[in-house]
C-alpha cells in the first residue's frame, strides 16, 4: 500500500539508499517537501539530512527545539498473561520493578549473552506492554521468547514517532497539553494532541530535555 500523494515510481526512483525500504512512511512527502532525498533507515525511507545546513537543525535542538521523525525503530506490541514472563526472558530487565505510565531502557541478549538489540520498554499495563527497538533483532527475540506462551506479539508498523527534544520542547507542549510538565523523565500518557489520540513520553536520544510522541501513521502528517 502506498501512502497518500506517493506514487510507486517516486519510491523506486529514489536511489540506491532506499533498494532495502519496505516499510511505508506516511511523511515521506513533507521530507521530499523540505529537501530531503530520504534514506533507508530499518527498511523505512527516512530523512537524514534536507536541503539547509545541518548546522541550523542542531542548534534548534541544543537551544529552542526541534522535531524529528524517528519512526524507522520498530514498535512492537507484547500483550496477555504471559507478557511479563516474555519480556524478562527476551530483555535484561525485571518487570516487577516497572510500573504502569513508567518506560526503561534495556537490552536484548541472545542465548549465549551476546548483544542482539537495545530497546525502551513501555508498561501500559498489568499485562501491556509496547516495545520500541533498533535495527538489530528484536522482533525475532520476542517472538522466540514467546514460542508456546500465552502472549501477543504485534510488530505495528502504522505507528509513527515523533521526537520533540530540546529545552523549549516542553513549553511548546504546555500550550496543547495540560499537566505535561509534570510528566517524569521516562514517564508516559495517554492523551490528545491537536484532537488526535497520542502516546507521549519524556524520553529521547538527544540529551535535552525531550518527548517522544507515537501516533497513528495517518495521524503524524
Amino acid at each position: 500500500m502506498v501512502a497518500s500523494g506517493q506514487n510507486t515510481d517516486d519510491l523506486l526512483n529514489s536511489g540506491e539508499s532506499m533498494a532495502n525500504s519496505w516499510r511505508i512512511s506516511t511523511l515521506a512527502d513533507r521530507h521530499r517537501a523540505l529537501g530531503s532525498n530520504l534514506e533507508d533507515w530499518n527498511g523505512m525511507p527516512t530523512a537524514w539530512t534536507y536541503d539547509k545546513p545541518m548546522i541550523d537543525d542542531y542548534v534548534a535542538v541544543r537551544t529552542k527545539a526541534g522535531l524529528m521523525d524517528v519512526s524507522g525503530l520498530k514498535k512492537v506490541h507484547v500483550t496477555g498473561p504471559a507478557a511479563t514472563q516474555v519480556i524478562e526472558r527476551a530483555t535484561t530487565r525485571n518487570m516487577a520493578k516497572l510500573m504502569p505510565g513508567r518506560a526503561v531502557y534495556a537490552c536484548m541478549l541472545s542465548d549465549a549473552g551476546k548483544f542482539v538489540d537495545d530497546c525502551v520498554i513501555y508498561r501500559q499495563g498489568p499485562n501491556t506492554y509496547l516495545v520500541v527497538h533498533g535495527t538489530g533483532a528484536g522482533l525475532e527475540q520476542l517472538n522466540a521468547a514467546g514460542l508456546g506462551k500465552d502472549v501477543s506479539i504485534n510488530f505495528d508498523d502504522n505507528m509513527h514517532d515523533l521526537s520533540l527534544q530540546g529545552p523549549l520542547a516542553v513549553d511548546y507542549l504546555a500550550n496543547h497539553i495540560p499537566g505535561i510538565r509534570d510528566l517524569a523523565y521516562f514517564g508516559h500518557i495517554q492523551t490528545a494532541l491537536f484532537g488526535k489520540p497520542v502516546m507521549i513520553s519524556r524520553t529521547g536520544y538527544t540529551g535535552e530535555r525531550g518527548y517522544e510522541i507515537f501516533c497513528r501513521g495517518e495521524d503524524a502528517p
